[in-house]
């Protein structure tokens, strides 16, 4: 484990682990009766009376369609058996006369039901559990995987020779101890949730908590572990605004509680394979919510600090499912993919033996932190502004002499918030010699039939993908030297196997790491000609590489300016999405 400089070229230096507590974390538990029963208070207070009938019969109406799409299986049938009784009981009650049922009281059980359903545990006896069990399966695994059996004598091989953490680790630590923290990934497996708890673990900050999908649950193995470590769910399925609120306040509230937090401002998985650049702002302005409220109360320690991570794998479990997902723009109409890689438990060991037992690694890069403006931070924990004074987030949150939320003022800074936050994505993002493989092999493709629409293009026959391998090196050797310049400039970083001039040797790496998990071949080579057996897969992995005018650069040889990253007009529509 290990950070870099900025630049990502100097050697790498060791960071110093310190030692974990249990923290805030504790009080989920403590607490929660009380932080419910806040929650619940908070929420209804968002609804006058007036509203309170309009706003039950859309809830009904959009989770009475949700019931009815939502079959649920074996493991889901006692919580959605809940669910319909509660909806049975809203919908007789708003049939009925004012007189005979009170609508406050029918909009108090659905809040309590949301909220109890939301809300997350913490067991400190699990924790140290699984403190103890998950590093050392993950050993016995890596191990396991490097010899090729699954009864390995002796422990001669370590994580950290496939578990890549960089970036700023001992800031993140610092800033721990000063404030809250508010960690933001990138998102494009189901594997992520597991293997950021671990992470958190490995860089000895204290546990946080998480929001997951309430998919997620399903399995009861992963649910019992997953309900006693702080994780609160999430159900994207669950549009009706009575809900959205629900959500919104408890994750203010825990960060009120200084609960160290994870949640993904992309909302679901990238089923694209780029780095999310439109983000869901609901969850991401309760950061600043949380601080406010600090702030006006007297905390001791009323910073909230969000600290992006960008996640990179060579190879991704659920890949084929999401980029066919994508193409037929079935997101459009499904916010949970429950059909796909990662609900099956020998994929999943299987995706893990795979890296285990190869060179192939996952890199995690902590980005630099940020306040709750978009400001960098400063280990002591003061935002700095463009000139490198500190800013007094009292100023920025006073208006008319009085420290207090504004809607829109708020909106505003939760927008640049989001901004920033995907500009580091991108520019904490580490290229792999598997993305820019894939990029310079379909890049190299889409130029030879120029006229083609994507869709048309991703239909090419076996022999219109296909390539002498010695031209592919040409083209791939002038994407390098793009991929360089633009890492120079500070847009990424690379990884260490794509600091060489060699273009064989790391051609030669990223065609193999693609080969390592999928039956299909996302790119293969064989007696002087590369080709692509999955014309999608390449495409998604292709993708990891978008948002930085490479395919422009590459296009045309000239220096073409760096494209913007930005919210798009739905995100603004939909903040509390």
């Amino acid at each position: 484990m290990s950070t870099e400089s900025p630049t990502g070229s100097h050697p790498a230096i060791r960071f110093e682990q310190v030692p974990v507590v249990e923290g805030p974390l504790s009080s989920l538990n403590e607490n929660r009766a009380k932080i419910l029963t806040d929650v619940s208070k908070i929420t209804l207070s968002e609804f006058d009376k007036s509203s309170v009938e309009l706003s039950l019969g859309q809830a009904l109406y959009s989770e009475r369609i949700r019931l009815k799409r939502d079959r649920g299986n074996i493991f889901t049938r006692g919580r959605l058996k809940e669910d319909r009784k509660l909806w049975s009981h809203v919908q007789s009650g708003l049939l009925r006369p004012v007189a005979e049922v009170d609508r406050q009281e029918l909009m108090e059980r659905v809040v309590a039901h949301y909220a109890e359903e939301i809300g997350g545990r913490f067991d400190p006896a699990v924790y140290r559990f699984a403190t103890r069990a998950v590093p050392w399966g993950f050993s016995w695994l890596l191990n396991a995987a490097s010899v090729k059996r699954f009864l390995p004598w002796g422990m001669t091989q370590s994580l950290e020779s496939r578990l890549h953490i960089l970036g700023e680790v001992p800031s993140l630590q610092k800033l721990s101890q000063k404030g809250t923290i508010l960690l933001v990934p990138t998102h494009q497996s189901n594997i992520d949730s597991m293997l950021i708890g671990y992470l958190v673990y490995l860089m000895s900050t204290p546990p946080m908590a998480y929001g997951a999908g309430l998919n997620l649950f399903s399995n009861p193995f992963f649910s019992y572990f997953m309900r006693r470590l702080g994780t609160y769910t999430v159900d994207r399925q669950k549009s009706n605004e009575i809900y959205k609120h629900t959500l919104k306040n408890y994750s203010t509230r825990i960060l009120r509680e200084g609960v160290h937090s994870i949640f993904f401002p992309g909302g679901g998985r990238s089923r694209s394979g780029a780095i999310e650049s439109k983000l869901k702002l609901g969850l991401l302005g309760t950061a600043l919510e949380a601080q406010i409220e600090n702030l006006k109360a007297g905390s001791p320690k009323p910073r909230i600090f969000v600290v992006p991570l960008v996640m990179s794998y060579h190879f991704v479990l659920e890949a084929s499912t999401l980029i066919e997902d994508y193409l037929a723009e079935a997101g459009k109409h499904r916010f949970i993919i429950t059909d796909d890689e990662s609900w099956q438990p020998t994929k999943v060991l299987h995706f893990f033996w795979k890296i285990f037992s190869s060179r192939a690694g996952i890199t995690a890069r902590v980005g630099r932190p940020l306040d709750v403006f978009g400001n960098f931070v400063d280990d002591d924990g003061e935002a700095l502004g463009p000139n490198g004074t500190h800013i007094d987030p009292v100023r920025w949150l006073t208006t008319r002499g009085e420290l207090r939320a504004e809607p829109q003022r708020d909106r505003e800074y939760t927008l640049e918030l989001g901004r920033k936050i995907a500009e580091r994505f991108h520019r904490e993002n580490t290229v792999l010699t598997s993305h820019l493989v894939a990029f310079s092999l379909f890049e190299t493709l889409r130029r030879k039939y120029p006229d083609l629409d994507l869709y048309r293009f991703l239909r090419l026959s076996h022999a219109q993908r296909s390539m002498a391998y010695s031209d592919f090196l040409l083209q791939a050797e002038i994407h390098h030297k793009h991929v360089r310049e633009a890492a120079d400039r500070g847009e990424f970083y690379l990884s260490e196997e794509l600091q060489t001039s060699n273009v064989e040797a790391w051609v030669a790496d990223g065609v193999a790491q693609l080969g390592l998990l999928h039956e299909s071949g996302v790119a293969k080579v064989r007696d002087g000609v590369i080709w692509t057996d999955d014309l999608n897969l390449l495409y998604y992995y292709r993708n990891r590489l978008t948002g930085y005018s490479l395919s422009l650069l590459a296009g045309t040889g000239e220096n073409m300016k760096k494209s913007s990253i930005f919210l798009g007009q739905n995100d603004r529509k939909g903040f509390l999405a």
